[in-house]
């Protein structure tokens, strides 16, 4: 009988090391997760095509997140999925995935490391969504 329970005793240490991690992993992502904030803001959106066409939308939104504010101004439509919504049609042009194409969105001139619905709208930002082609 004394085998079985030692046997068990890393098993329980693991598991217990495991929740412990899992739950210290959600805390770091609710704390480091890009957070909008409420109010009215001014910001711009650039939209280059296949060509390098610039369009430039002077926009204001109450909206936390681009996403949501793209959305009610009737710029972007896209797909939902489980990363959230994934742009495929931004200001009447859509990107035709047999040419690999596809959005890329910049915040402030860098690579957005978020998609557009975990993009904070910040008053004063600029925002770019760039046609681009090849994966």
């Amino acid at each position: 009988m004394e085998k079985t329970g030692k046997s068990r005793k890393p098993l329980i240490i693991a598991a217990i090391v495991f929740v412990v991690l899992v739950v210290a992993g959600i805390v770091i992502w609710q704390v480091t997760a890009p957070k909008g904030t409420a109010g009215d803001k001014a910001y711009t959106l650039t939209v280059v095509d296949a060509e390098g066409n610039e369009t430039v939308h002077e926009l204001q939104t109450d909206e936390e997140m681009l996403g949501a504010a793209l959305l009610n101004e009737g710029l972007i439509e896209g797909d939902d999925s489980e990363y959230g919504l994934f742009v495929n049609t931004v200001d009447g042009i859509t990107a035709n995935a047999d040419n690999q194409e596809w959005w890329c969105l910049t915040t402030d001139g860098e690579t957005a490391m978020t998609g557009v619905d975990s993009t904070p709208v910040e008053d004063g930002g600029k925002y770019e969504f760039t046609l681009t082609v090849g994966y």
